[in-house]
């Protein structure tokens, strides 16, 4: 019996098992009206299914009642201001239930529409098989999820997000409530990259985020105990979270392990472990493996849809007590945005040095430029120069956070009196993530989805691949990471082949919408940042070198700067008829220099961003390299396959095979990596001429 003389109704009590709470979180009629809702997000998702010819029916059809809380009553939402700050932010994790998730922002209020419903896995549709986050029409969809695990990493970062924005604000009076729910499946809970992050969610005591485990027992091939053993309340619990494990379709026990995990005041993350049957109202295959992605037959959906919505006759069918309950909870959700903007503005009025925090500022490229001093001439690594820019970066971008994989006394990213993130201190700039590259980047894409901070992640070039599946994410939902990958060639010497980096460049050239830029210098590092700061649609990849490079103190600091702005810009310009271009990144620029010193047909070029010159107008890009100039060689210590858009396979000085255990100057000479080697090949090229 629940207090107030409210009777408890839940599977616990009516089992005579213990309850584990005074008074449910949900009346009666709330439980009545979310478990219809629930059947009716199972008949959309039916409907979306046949639409579309196919789909993933299993936990979209098994978490109705889930969804039904979730939107129904918990979530601190607002279909009519979609990205509003203090919103609670949820992420589906199990991308491949996607129609879940459509179905309840549907039903919630927002801007889906039937028509876009009916669309489902159609070109142009905003309901892709998978969810995909579309920033310039926000719809509900907080991030692009379908690789498993990434979602739950993504969390995370929201988390991380959210609590320093809390903090940051908090004595200004700005009231900061939000928290970040994730519902992830069997798959994610296996992925590594989910291992990882939920490890870096217990040692930050997030508490703000909940993950919802929907603990269906199966995968995509099978039983989930074939291919696992593992139990993830105990892991869970090892790595710091508090755990609750309820019935996935008692709407009573959803609501109440919900509103305790928001309210316990454990300081730990909150995991709710669901045990459902996927499939759940198609009886030929609920609780099974098929329901997984199994093609539903006309029989399956007849019998289904008349016991959802018996005599409903049409698609999409919401009845009118249900349409009714969400139209008034949508008009309340948006009283309680209204009250907190406006709130905000007071607030605005007596701190506006809180702007900056909250809204995007853009730093043109002459203030950022004249906000750095030129380098003195001399020797530097890149990565050193990195460190330095940074440092200037910090104080003119207060939302610029900066992560590393255990490395930053390596990659020089540590923002300098900034503090690391913790749960004493969570206002800190450089956040901690040890050894777990794939979970930074998918914590980095959630920060960066959430828009509120600006992050930066780092480790060693060799090392890239951890993260790629983040890096290629982050890259098709357009989001403005800044990577930092040092020790970039086999120039790293006696650490020998496995940290030698040969194929990376060429590989992060292979992502769409990733620029990648490899400076020269000091100055080129500047111009780098530049593009990357600007990159607010696109991650940027800075590959920066170990060893110390010489200034190119021959050429102007504002030659360099800007033009490495254009990707790509004539360094040394030839005093009589072109006859050959150099062309060079990197640690390799000096040696083009070098080998073209008396030679007054010679033209070099550096090229730090392929991407971004191929983004110049075809003026330029001609005036750079005029097209009837096919006598060109190009210089990198990589693998040559990206070289080949501009120069020939033959005339490619390059790196084709893995390092060897040996002092990094040694092997590229040995590599012919080297001034002599290009001077040899400019007389090969000469030769052929002739």
């Amino acid at each position: 019996m629940g207090t107030m003389g409210l009777e408890c109704k839940c599977e616990l009590c009516a089992t005579a098992s213990k309850c584990n709470f005074r008074q449910h979180y949900l009346t009666e009629n709330e439980v009545g009206i979310l478990s219809r809702a629930a059947q009716t997000s199972r008949g959309i998702i039916l409907d979306m299914l046949r639409h579309a010819g196919g789909g993933h029916l299993g936990m979209a059809m098994g978490c109705g009642e889930i969804g039904a809380v979730l939107f129904g009553k918990f979530l601190r939402i607002n279909p009519r201001a979609p990205r509003w700050m203090d919103r609670d932010r949820f992420i589906l994790s199990a991308g491949h239930g996607s129609a879940f998730l459509y179905a309840w922002l549907h039903l919630a209020g927002f801007d889906l529409s039937t028509d876009e419903l009916a669309m489902f896995r159609k070109a142009g549709s905003r309901c892709c098989g998978h969810p995909e986050f579309f920033r310039e029409r926000p719809f509900g969809v907080e991030a692009t999820t379908g690789p498993l695990g990434q979602g739950i990493a993504n969390g995370v970062g929201m988390a991380i997000s959210q609590k320093k924005f809390a903090n940051t604000v908090k004595s200004r009076g700005i009231p900061a409530l939000g928290c970040t729910v994730c519902l992830a499946g069997d798959g994610c809970m296996q992925e590594g990259v989910a291992l990882e992050a939920m490890q870096l969610a217990g040692h930050w005591q997030l508490d703000n985020l909940i993950l919802i485990y929907d603990s269906n027992s199966i995968t995509l091939d099978g039983p989930a105990d074939q291919s696992t053993r593992c139990n993830c309340a105990a892991m869970l619990r090892s790595f710091g979270w508090h755990v609750q494990e309820i019935n996935g379709h008692d709407v009573h026990q959803i609501g109440d392990a919900l509103i305790y995990a928001r309210t316990n005041g454990q300081h730990k993350p909150q995991a709710i472990i669901a045990k459902t049957r996927a499939g759940k109202g198609i009886s030929r295959l609920e609780g099974t493996h098929a329901a997984h992605g199994c093609a539903l037959g006309k029989n399956d959906l007849a019998e289904a849809k008349e016991v959802l919505y018996p005599g409903a006759g049409k698609d999409f069918f919401v009845a009118s007590d249900v349409r009714n309950y969400f139209t008034l909870l949508s008009a309340q959700r948006n009283s309680v945005y209204e009250d907190w903007q406006y709130r905000l503005e007071i607030i605005f009025d007596f701190h506006p040095e809180i702007v900056p925090m909250i809204f995007d500022e853009d730093m043109g490229e002459d203030e950022f430029f004249s906000s750095i001093p030129p380098f003195e001439e001399g020797a530097i690594a890149t990565r050193v120069a990195s460190g330095k820019i940074l440092q200037y970066m910090a104080k003119k971008l207060p939302k610029l956070l900066s992560a590393s994989a255990d490395l930053f006394t390596s990659t020089r990213n540590y923002l300098a009196g900034e503090g690391d993130f913790t749960p004493q201190n969570p206002v800190g700039r450089n956040i901690q993530c040890g050894i777990r590259e794939h979970a930074m980047g998918a914590v980095l894409n959630g920060i960066s989805y959430d828009a509120i901070f600006r992050p930066i992640g780092s480790t060693f070039l060799a090392f890239s691949d951890y993260l790629r599946p983040a890096i290629r994410l982050a890259a098709m939902a357009q989001l403005g990471i800044i990577y930092i990958f040092t020790h970039d060639s086999i120039a790293v010497g006696a650490d020998g082949p496995t940290h030698q980096p040969v194929e990376m460049l060429s590989s992060l050239r292979a992502i769409p919408n990733l620029d990648v830029l490899r400076p020269a210098d000091g100055e080129e590092t500047i111009g780098a940042y530049a593009i990357a700061v600007q990159n607010q649609r696109r991650p940027t990849a800075l590959i920066l070198s170990r060893q110390d490079l010489p200034m190119i103190g021959e050429v102007s600091v504002s030659l360099r700067r800007s033009g490495t702005m254009h990707g790509a810009y004539v360094i040394k310009k030839e005093s009589k008829d072109l006859q050959i271009i150099l062309i060079a990144s990197g640690s390799e620029l000096q040696h083009a220099m070098e080998a073209s010193r008396d030679d007054p047909r010679c033209r070099v070029v550096s090229m730090p961003s392929m991407e971004v010159f191929e983004r110049q107008s075809m003026e330029y890009r001609d005036g750079v390299l005029p097209p009837k100039m096919e006598n060109r060689i190009f210089i990198e210590a990589a693998q040559g396959m990206s070289m080949m858009r501009y120069a020939r396979p033959q005339w490619i000085i390059s790196v084709e095979n893995f390092g060897e255990n040996m002092d990094g100057e040694d092997l590229m000479n040995k590599r012919n990596i080297t001034v002599e080697a290009i001077r040899e090949k400019m007389s090969q090229m000469r030769r052929e001429l002739a």
